[in-house]
């Protein structure tokens, strides 16, 4: 995995539109190969167990007939030996299982089969196998037979072993199976192209609808900014120049704060759209992460002590960690978390910040002891308006906040993930790659903006 790339294997920072698309469409093509490959598969298949066992069925006729033919022969001993084409011919024998006399040059060593004989006479019934008789691949079809009399031998219980050579029946089978399985490769690699295309052209109106959903939400947010500052400036020159009542001051207050709302809301969804449209600044250069982070941890101990929690930090102390990034959109990533650990400790907790370097990458980490993360709510809670149940108490939250910090994170080319804290709670971690060897750079706290 490179240092541009996530687990996922996308780049990081890549459009999410464009990497749910990607994801679907994999998906898709997925599904829909699988299910033609089992289809081909499953027609190859049936075609070949239907081919061979007819050509099976044809081999057992084809001794049955010669056995037949031989057990009605009447000729001269000389011709008892009854050939009925290029690959089958049929030796008579007597009760000892040897040829009878005048059967003539029999055309493969090895032949008759005594234990195939033998287990005739134990049986009284037929015996079918495949052997290897001077060199070539046969079948054998061994019978009972009353051998006809003739005028220098008398009438004799005996057996028919008719012989089939399958050396052009393998190459036919082997040959059928070579066609199925290539025309099956074929038609599969076949499906996959057409599958991609389809899928390419299917999911095109789906990546237009995210497109223009993401402009307008960018463009209503954007006009909205004024007539909410609007709202909230008139309502505190109503409350500033005691232009309401006595009883109209709740009132007025309600709107201020609803209008804070509003505007906290306007001001994520223009930050989020801008983020996933690629189009948000951000200045990243060599920045010294424990004098940054001293500097943000005071700032958020203020909210934390606030809400009645505790703030605790832990930084390598006498050591320089040197990143790439633009401490003012880091500062809002760590705020964020900072604010979401708030939202789930238990009245006097403690939320800890703390800094470790492995591996070449700098790891910032935000702890609550809150009820934590349930696995499969792990990449959820990542995506715009999520909430999870077991929230300490109801803040005024956009519910976009680790949506932002996902994406801001992400344009640093460093990961934001979550698993479980020590002691349980949750543990949010950014993990960063370090700035090259021999780059330093000046502490500088940094200031949060929208």
């Amino acid at each position: 995995m490179t240092p541009t790339e996530g687990g996922s294997g996308h780049p990081r920072g890549a459009d999410p539109i464009d990497r749910l698309v990607a994801s679907t469409r994999r998906r898709l093509a997925l599904f829909t190969l699988a299910l033609v490959t089992g289809l081909l598969l499953a027609v190859g298949l049936t075609t070949a167990l239907v081919a061979t066992r007819l050509m099976h069925e044809t081999i057992q006729s084809a001794l049955e007939d010669a056995i037949a033919t031989a057990a009605r022969d009447t000729s001269e001993p000389s011709e008892r030996r009854v050939s009925t084409g290029a690959d089958t011919f049929v030796l008579l024998l007597d009760g000892t299982g040897d040829p009878l006399s005048g059967t003539g040059t029999i055309p493969l060593a090895g032949l008759p089969d005594k234990d195939a004989v033998g287990t005739v006479a134990r049986s009284g019934s037929r015996d079918v196998r495949d052997v290897t008789a001077g060199g070539e691949h046969v079948r054998l079809l061994t019978v009972p037979v009353s051998i006809a009399a003739t005028d220098e031998q008398p009438a004799v219980e005996g057996f028919a072993q008719a012989v089939y050579r399958l050396t052009l029946h393998e190459r036919q089978e082997n040959l059928l199976l070579w066609t199925i399985g290539i025309a099956s490769a074929l038609g599969i690699l076949g499906a996959g192209v057409v599958t991609l295309l389809v899928t390419r052209r299917a999911l095109g109106p789906i990546r237009a609808a995210f497109a223009t959903e993401r402009r307008f939400v960018a463009a209503a947010s954007h006009e909205l900014r004024t007539p909410v500052a609007i709202v909230r400036a008139s309502a505190e020159i109503m409350e500033r120049e005691d232009l309401v009542n006595d009883e109209g001051r709740p009132m007025v207050a309600d709107i201020i704060a609803e209008a804070d709302r509003m505007g906290l809301l306007v001001t994520d969804l223009l930050t989020l759209a801008s983020a996933e449209a690629g189009a948000l600044h951000v200045d990243r250069h060599p920045l010294e992460l424990v004098a940054w982070l001293s500097g943000v941890a005071n700032r958020a101990e203020t909210m934390v002590t606030s809400a009645g929690l505790n703030l605790v930090t832990n930084l390598p102390a006498g050591r320089q960690v040197v990143v790439d990034a633009d401490d003012d959109r880091l500062s809002q990533v760590l705020l964020i978390l900072v604010d979401n650990a708030i939202e789930h400790s238990p009245s006097g907790g403690t939320i800890t910040i703390s800094l470790t370097v492995s591996g070449g990458r700098a790891t910032i980490a935000v702890l609550d002891q809150g009820p934590g993360v349930p696995l499969p709510d792990r990449e959820r809670i990542f995506e715009p308006f999520a909430r999870l149940p077991g929230r300490r108490r109801t803040r005024s939250g956009s519910g976009l906040g680790l949506a932002i910090a996902r994406q801001l994170t992400s344009r640093h080319g460093a990961d934001l993930a979550v698993d479980d804290a020590p002691g349980g709670g949750a543990r949010f971690t950014v993990r960063m790659p370090l700035a090259l060897a021999g780059v330093t750079a000046s502490p500088r706290p940094g200031t949060s903006r929208a």
